[in-house]
């Protein structure tokens, strides 16, 4: 079976702020600072993590979503999604919608939200490969469906399946903007079972009147259908928390959950890098490429290698060493972009991640 990824540590989520970046967003955010000069740092700072990466030798780099505060950020540029501002540090910034969802990348009202690859593709160079992060269609029905939302988003989609096609069509046009780009890996993360803010996925699918088995269900229809005119030679991930597998029945959402058509599948297996961990989900990963998030981000703990090097063992029991990739658990930072690591130990655990790697791997 050949390999859909090329390299063996992959990058899943965000990175930790530098102190520039958080002491330049706070300027911004008090006034002080114009959103140029924000982007100017943000910029300056994707470049160092860039030159990180390259020096550590990784294959494949993201722009550590530093010009992003979290997964909301990316809806709020899609047509008639607007941000309702937060009354608090602390309160999540909901996604209000105004009328029919789209996404037009000339849209004059929004930047453009390819700008982040192209600049990111401009300073990689050599045979490093560009990936770019986004939220999963899955994460906007749950966003749109969730109880703060759910009456609002009713007055325009009364009828959930129109709701699913919509997204649907968005997700299929950016894939396509993207693809035409250069862009040939693509990581949709799945919030949906961990939303900013109060709402969980159960009370989603109570806010939609149907149960949580029937939500995992549509929300499978809908990245098959978002995933329908996916190019041959792009590589499109999956990644999920580890909490929805321990919701609800865990066997039919696998089932259901990792049977679309994506290339590659990755799980987030939360910080147990010193537990043991079931990897039968793995049994519905077959033909698949497989990323385990089995480095934490939060424990301040040096990684033990051998633990990671084991939990990779087993799960090559049910998976092809060569269909294996090795990633942090998923995000280095929260949803209001704190993190409970410094940048420094970040940077050993990728490295850490890199020596793991050439062990099992050779690379």
């Amino acid at each position: 079976m050949a390999r859909k990824i090329p390299f063996s540590v992959d990058i899943t989520g965000s990175f930790v702020y530098s102190e520039p970046l958080v002491e330049a967003r706070k300027l911004y955010h008090d006034g002080v600072w114009s959103s140029a000069k924000l982007h100017e740092i943000e910029d300056k700072e994707i470049f160092r993590i860039v030159e990180k990466c390259k020096e550590i030798g990784l294959k494949c780099v993201t722009d550590g979503d530093y010009k992003s505060s979290n997964y909301l950020d990316f809806f709020h540029h899609l047509e008639n999604i607007s941000k309702q501002e937060a009354t608090t540090p602390d309160e999540v910034k909901e996604s209000v919608i105004s009328g029919k969802i789209g996404f037009d990348n000339s849209y004059p009202s929004t930047p453009k939200v390819t700008q982040r690859f192209t600049y990111l593709t401009g300073i990689i160079g050599g045979d490093m490969y560009a990936k770019v992060l986004l939220p999963s269609p899955t994460t906007l029905l749950a966003e749109l469906l969730r109880p703060e939302n759910r009456y609002n988003t009713g007055r325009y989609y009364p009828d959930m399946d129109l709701l699913v096609h919509d997204i649907a069509q968005t997700y299929q046009t950016v894939i396509s903007e993207f693809y035409d780009m250069g862009c040939r890996f693509l990581q949709l993360s799945d919030y949906a079972w961990n939303l900013a803010g109060d709402s969980d996925i159960e009370q989603v699918a109570q806010a939609a009147h149907i149960d949580l088995l029937s939500l995992v269900a549509t929300s499978a229809q809908l990245t098959e259908a978002c995933l329908a005119q996916k190019p041959d030679d792009m590589c499109i991930s999956l990644q999920f928390h580890d909490k929805w597998w321990s919701i609800g029945d865990k066997e039919k959402t696998a089932e259901l959950l990792l049977s679309t058509r994506a290339d590659a599948i990755a799980f987030d297996f939360g910080n147990r890098e010193n537990e043991n961990i079931d990897f039968s989900m793995l049994n519905y990963c077959q033909g698949k490429d497989v990323i385990l998030g089995l480095v934490s981000t939060s424990s301040l703990q040096p990684i033990s290698s051998s633990n990671i090097t084991f939990h990779i063992e087993n799960a090559a029991r049910l998976i092809p060493l060569e269909s294996l990739h090795l990633s942090s658990q998923g995000d280095f930072r929260d949803n209001q972009g704190n993190s409970v690591i410094s940048e420094q130990m970040m940077w050993s655990k990728i490295v850490a991640m890199k020596n793991i790697a050439k062990t099992v791997w050779g690379e």
